[in-house]
């Protein structure tokens, strides 16, 4: 992975318009096979609560120094381990966000699995940004990212990602429609085929990557993933991060700041929740 400074400003100006980049050949095949022994590991010695079945899974495996810091009720799903830390070192990973101006780029500590079985189903339409009561959700650069890494390259056919760009600032009928992401009310879904969740979207963009491919993207973004048809789990590792600490823009950024951001009461607190507030229009 090395970006030209044409092309890393390019991938930072698609994070910022479009909701998400993709940078492509940023882990090397021995921790992309580290990984994959430690999931496949996993998975061999673990079931799956069905309802994860949309996700594929929701494995959250904690940096054992951020365990430490912050325990929490230990189970199969939620742990420490190693494997954790060395993926978030992993420098090539650091250096690719550095690369487009990700300024105070901070790690939530931990990395997910979602692992989609074969024969999987798709995942729904969400968006995963909880904070839209505050002033942050105005914001037109982001807050908080998502760094994920797939351990196999992805199809149409095995569940590649696929999101609807620009939908991070603006508005769209998906915003006032959709269950909130991840709650009980769309996991109890059975007819996925009839659900307005799973439905295609005529502004959807498919992003089939290569294994060790970096996608970022905005927590705001809405996104899903097609089904997994084949006979091969798809498996891929989640890392949360914060950037541009709120109400700070990026040292970068030259367009113009919305009042709300511009106003913004910093010693207020906030009610988090997912269902998206007026910030956005």
């Amino acid at each position: 992975m090395k970006l030209t400074p044409a092309e890393a400003l390019e991938k930072r100006d698609q994070l910022v318009n479009d909701g998400y980049t993709v940078i492509s050949n940023v882990v090397a095949e021995p921790m992309l096979e580290e990984l994959r022994a430690w999931t496949e590991d996993y998975f061999a010695n673990h079931t799956v609560d069905p309802k994860y079945r949309y996700q594929g899974s929701d494995i959250q495996v904690i940096s054992p120094d951020r365990w430490d810091e912050r325990p929490r009720e230990l189970s199969e799903r939620v742990f420490p381990d190693p494997v954790a830390h060395r993926f978030l070192a992993y420098p090539d990973l650091r250096a690719a966000c550095e690369a487009i101006q990700l300024e105070d780029l901070t790690s939530t500590g931990g990395i997910i699995v979602l692992s989609k079985p074969p024969k999987g189903p798709p995942l729904y339409w969400h968006q995963d940004f909880m904070n839209w009561e505050s002033p942050e959700a105005a914001t037109p650069w982001p807050t908080k990212v998502f760094l994920s890494v797939y351990l196999t390259d992805t199809t149409l056919a095995n569940g590649c990602l696929q999101v609807i760009p620009g939908t991070h600032t603006k508005r769209i009928e998906l915003h006032d429609t959709l269950p909130d992401a991840h709650e009980a009310d769309i996991q109890a879904v059975d007819d996925h085929e009839g659900h307005a969740a799973f439905a295609e979207h005529p502004d959807a963009v498919d992003l089939p990557v290569r294994a060790g491919d970096l996608i970022i993207a905005d927590a705001r973004v809405m996104h899903a993933a097609r089904a997994n048809t084949t006979d091969m789990r798809r498996t891929l590792v989640l890392a949360w991060h914060d950037v541009f600490p709120f109400p700070n823009a990026p040292t970068w950024w030259t367009g113009p700041i919305p009042q709300a951001i511009r106003e913004a009461d910093l010693t207020a607190t906030y009610e988090r929740r997912r269902t998206p507030t007026a910030y956005i229009r």
